[in-house]
């Protein structure tokens, strides 16, 4: 059983607590003060806790905005690259689906010319053999 008596010693006021193994003294004053600093000590840890954490998710969210950021910079920049490269496709097949007239006149305007008579040479070959040419200075006439 336990017998809990109330004492005032000078100016202290103390608490005697007896649980029948041993006999506890207590000051009143020290006990309100440390239920009070314990108090105010968990309300700081806790305080420091949800700072700790909202910092952290702060940091963490501008570092996934920042990835985001990156990632959205690399992906235009691809865009951009792939309509550049579309475009120069679009260009060389406009350049490419010219007509046999207009492929002509820009060789003649250019300088081509058909060769002469003696610039001409046939050859007759049997099937199943090959002939053999060697480059020689071609002349255009006129």
């Amino acid at each position: 059983m336990k017998a809990v008596s109330d004492y005032i010693i000078g100016s202290t006021a103390v608490k005697i607590i007896d649980t029948g193994r041993r006999i506890r003294v207590i000051d009143v004053k020290k006990q309100t003060e440390k239920k009070h600093f314990i108090k105010i000590s968990v309300a700081v840890i806790i305080a420091a806790a949800l700072s700790l954490f909202s910092s952290l998710g702060v940091v963490r969210y501008s570092n996934s905005e920042s990835i985001l950021n990156k990632k959205n910079y690399i992906l235009k920049t691809q865009i951009e690259r792939l309509q550049r490269d579309n475009d120069c496709m679009l260009k060389n097949l406009e350049e490419n689906s010219l007509s046999y007239s207009e492929i002509f006149d820009r060789a003649t305007h250019m300088g081509m010319r058909f060769p002469s008579g003696k610039n001409i040479r046939t050859y007759k070959y049997k099937k199943g053999s090959c002939i053999r040419m060697h480059a020689a200075p071609i002349e255009y006439g006129e």
